[in-house]
């Protein structure tokens, strides 16, 4: 059956076995239980049913159900739910997921958010757009660090798999991708209440990336500028730093000095 790929749907279909089977055998999920986001025709789906403990797979494109029906006859352990996994209720299995997913471009921090807060779900391997997981990974001072960076790596251990050319997908995306591989943190690096704080002053910080983070922290919390001067000056920051000069550990001893609540 041909289909035809869906805009809307963000769809961009990978085809090359040599690669789906590296993405599979570097995502880890022998004998594991699988959540696959957005099997499409099923190319993926096959190489995770063969080595995974099952796979549950949502697609929120119904068209694909004559071709995903006839892949899943041939694996007992492949069940495909056909939902938006966006609205979906991960808490009802009682056991560890290992996320694998071709992400649409246009879901990509949702679906980030979503993962980072199911607390079931222990890794995930996403294909993502090339730039946003450069961004996710960078450090301090480089241009693409923003929030997200420090937010997924505070909760994860995170790091690129592999580059994948756009002419590897059918229709052509614009640009090119590559798979980021996330592994959740066994336990958190702040207790919940210095986290939460932590990542309060984390997005506020990075507000507007031009401005220092005494003025973008100003403009938040209505806390006078001289005060917040005196902290950073306190804990031997220069009082003009801006947010994309400063560490995960920075802002982890910011949190902990921070006595403005």
């Amino acid at each position: 059956m041909n289909h035809q790929a869906k805009k809307r749907f963000g769809q961009n279909f990978l085809r090359d076995k040599n690669l789906l089977q590296k993405i599979v055998k570097e995502s880890k999920i022998e004998d594991k239980h699988v959540i696959e986001v957005g099997p499409g025709q099923g190319a993926l789906t096959t190489f995770l049913a063969s080595l995974a403990k099952d796979v549950v797979a949502y697609e929120i494109d119904v068209s694909l159900k004559p071709i995903l029906d006839e892949i899943e006859m041939k694996y007992e352990n492949l069940s495909v739910i056909y939902d938006d996994f966006l609205e979906a209720d991960l808490s009802i299995y009682q056991h560890d997921l290992h996320v694998v997913a071709n992400v649409p471009y246009y879901i990509t921090t949702p679906i980030l958010f979503k993962l980072l807060e199911e607390h079931n779900v222990k890794t995930a391997s996403l294909m993502i757009q090339k730039e946003v997981c450069e961004r996710l990974l960078a450090k301090p001072n480089h241009k693409q660090y923003n929030a997200l960076s420090i937010i997924l790596q505070y909760h994860t251990h995170a790091y690129k798999m592999l580059d994948v050319k756009r002419h590897m997908f059918y229709p052509v995306p614009n640009v090119d991708s590559a798979v980021i591989r996330i592994e959740k943190r066994e336990r958190p690096l702040l207790d919940q209440h210095q986290e939460k704080r932590f990542l309060s002053i984390v997005k506020e910080g990075f507000r507007q990336k031009r401005k220092t983070i005494v003025n973008n922290w100003h403009q938040a919390f209505n806390i006078p500028k001289d005060q917040l001067e005196a902290m950073l000056i306190q804990q031997r920051f220069n009082k003009d730093v801006r947010a994309e000069m400063l560490s995960i550990e920075d802002f982890m001893c910011l949190s902990e000095v921070w006595h403005f609540d």
